[in-house]
């Protein structure tokens, strides 16, 4: 039961830091293209760049409370990418191959991914 909930609380500040780094991100995304003129491909890349750094450094502290290696970071980094593609193939399959809204397959990309990222970080980036 304890475990649980330390999952739990852990889920919990994860989804937290992630909110903070869609908000970042999209700041980022605003500045870098509306801002400096960036194109809109490599101001997003740029964006998702920078929102992966900040999302690992505080997961570590504040998540995780772990301390940062460069091996955590190549593992967030890949778990970042895992989800990346995930959301990608998810509404392909959502939009392109089952015919709903875009909307939808965001919802649906919602619910999973997070979930997904949370668990890879937690049992394979930031194992004890």
């Amino acid at each position: 039961m304890l475990l649980q909930r330390e999952l739990v609380g852990r889920f919990i500040k994860y989804n937290f830091v992630g909110s903070i780094s869609v908000g970042v991100y999209f700041l980022a995304v605003y500045i870098l293209i509306e801002g400096y003129r960036w194109g809109p491909v490599v101001g997003s890349a740029a964006a998702f760049i920078l929102m992966t750094v900040v999302s690992f450094f505080m997961n570590v502290r504040f998540t995780f409370g772990s301390s940062i290696t460069h091996r955590k970071l190549f593992r967030f980094s890949l778990v970042s990418l895992i989800g990346f593609t995930l959301n990608v193939m998810l509404l392909f399959l959502v939009v392109h191959i089952l015919s709903f809204h875009y909307v939808i397959g965001e919802l649906v990309t919602i619910l999973i991914i997070p979930m997904v990222n949370f668990l890879l970080n937690h049992y394979w980036t930031f194992q004890t």
